[in-house]
């Protein structure tokens, strides 16, 4: 139910503003490899349906057991928005009149841990605040320490417990604290000579893992049990260590000398000493099975994806002759997820492995894909395999042995050149698992002229949208499309352009950057 670790200190400052760009890939996958992806997936077994989930950009991201999905990204009205994928259609769960709403995770029982900032007079009064959602009971606010100043959720368990902290007098001087299932608070009691403690993971039996710092600065790893009393684990040897992730079994993962450049991450079983993973390596997820996955950190992000085990020790999962590679993700199956650049300035492609190490490009798995999809980041896989990937046409879901659901599925907007007062040219590749089923489709270019009827040609489930459009005036653009079937069921894909100069032969619009919050979490 994890993913991305970020940082503590992501968490408790780099939400508070917005900053940053993201670059939206649109480049269409050549011809022959489309077509080699497509003769590949069809001829094995080993294949993936596609979801679309949400046009990017899209932040950070949670699946469950069920292959119900949590995910926060940035809407059209430039805001933070929570939303779950329910397993068949995308619910945006953020309140109304909401800043910005951040999802924290999702168990197996399809509950979500976020936190929602409101607007107030002064902005620099407003405060992120938990909540949990389910879909019996809706979003549901959880008690704080002190409403007026930040709470941050970070992981729940399948019991519907939360853990996280809050800072309880405005001077970023965390707490540890633990909601229950019934949303009572559990402030959690710092060990002596402890302060600005914080929750990082919880496991089924409720023992929690997190950190805080000594009065020299050092941070020490923390445990606290299903009671709730502390345990101070210290640095280990270490002059710093924080947590990252706790599984049932009891096994820690963290780092050592985070602050340095000779940190090392590390695995502490029950019973065992810590084994030091690798120079430089960034965890990035644990399964039940004690097998930690991450990145090796290198110059010039020449990184080099990593599964460990104390059987194993440290495995190299870089591709042959690929430039890089990240592990974003493991089940507990073993099966590793992540992303490998074949050049230094290629693209992306999203990647997995299996336990016996064997390594494939996702997109040469894809089940009838449409034209021009790329997968260009696998970012989290769940007990049952399912994977939740980026790509040019926002998050995907991949469900294997080709599922699926009965919403047309869609690849990138491509568009021609973009000049003002010059036709602007959109295609757009669809498929259905449906064969029967009949499409419309729309366009809404983002002039104040509303959505436009597109033409669509299909057969048998294959089809691409085509329209055309001109803008008269420079400035920013939001182009929305719609594709709908005969069954009612819809799947929206939008970009965003800005024009730059009013009527200036051969002047080419460029993408907007998209302002993003930094995620909280780990």
């Amino acid at each position: 139910m994890r993913n991305f670790s970020t940082g503590r200190i992501a968490l408790a400052a780099g939400v508070l503003a917005f900053g940053g760009a993201l670059w939206q890939a649109q480049a269409a996958a050549p011809e022959a490899l489309e077509a080699g992806m497509a003769g590949t997936a069809h001829a094995a077994k080993d294949v993936y349906g596609i979801v679309n989930l949400v046009p990017s950009p899209v932040l950070r991201t949670y699946i469950n057991a069920r292959g119900q999905v949590a995910l926060e990204y940035i809407a059209l009205d430039d805001r933070l928005h929570a939303g779950v994928f329910n397993g068949e259609r995308l619910l945006d769960i953020s309140p109304p009149g909401h800043d910005t709403s951040s999802v924290s995770g999702i168990n197996d029982r399809g509950e979500v841990a976020l936190q929602i900032r409101f607007p107030r007079t002064d902005p620099s009064t407003a405060v992120f605040q938990p909540y949990r959602w389910s879909a019996a009971r809706g979003l549901v606010p959880l008690p704080s320490p002190n409403p007026d100043t930040n709470t941050f959720l970070q992981t729940l368990n399948n019991r519907g417990e939360i853990v996280g902290g809050s800072d309880t007098t405005g001077d970023s001087n965390y707490r540890a604290v633990r909601w229950t299932a019934a949303n009572r608070l559990l402030p959690l009691p710092s060990p002596t000579g402890l302060t600005n403690t914080f929750a990082t993971d919880i496991n089924e039996n409720n023992v929690t893992l997190g950190d805080g710092q000594s009065a020299g600065g050092a941070s020490h790893l923390i445990v606290w049990n299903a009671a709730g009393r502390a345990t101070d684990l210290g640095t280990l040897g270490a002059s710093s260590a924080v947590s990252r992730f706790l599984n049932n079994r009891g096994d820690i993962v963290g780092l050592f000398d985070f602050t340095t450049p000779n940190f090392t991450s590390f695995l502490l079983s029950p019973g065992k000493g810590a084994a030091r993973i690798g120079l430089n390596t960034v965890p990035t997820d644990l399964n039940e099975a004690g097998e930690v996955v991450g990145r090796v950190q290198r110059s010039n992000n020449e990184n080099r994806a990593f599964v460990f085990s104390r059987a194993r020790g440290l495995v190299n999962l870089n591709p042959s002759s690929f430039w890089a590679s990240e592990a974003n993700g493991v089940n507990d199956s073993g099966v590793v997820v992540g992303l490998a650049w074949p050049e230094q300035y290629a693209q992306s492609r999203a990647w997995r492995w299996l336990r016996s190490g064997a390594g494939v490009d996702l997109n040469r798995r894809l089940l009838n894909a449409p034209g021009g999809l790329v997968l260009t980041n696998a970012l989290t896989v769940s007990a049952n395999g399912d994977i939740v990937a980026e790509s040019n046409a926002g998050l995907v879901l991949l469900r294997p042995n080709g599922g699926g659901t009965d919403a047309p599925v869609l690849g990138p907007i491509q568009l021609s050149q973009l000049q003002v007062n010059r036709p602007v040219q959109l295609t757009l590749s669809l498929r259905d698992r449906n064969p029967a089923d009949t499409h419309s489709a729309t366009v809404d270019w983002g002039d104040g002229r509303g959505p436009q009827a597109a033409a669509l040609r299909e057969y048998r489930g294959k089809g691409e949208v085509r329209a055309s459009h001109t803008y008269t005036a420079q400035g920013d653009y939001n182009i929305v499309v719609r594709v709908t079937d005969s069954s009612r069921r819809s799947t929206t894909l939008y970009e965003r352009i800005n024009l730059l100069e009013l009527g200036t032969p051969g002047q080419v619009a460029k993408k907007r950057p998209q302002a993003h919050p930094q995620a909280p979490g780990r």
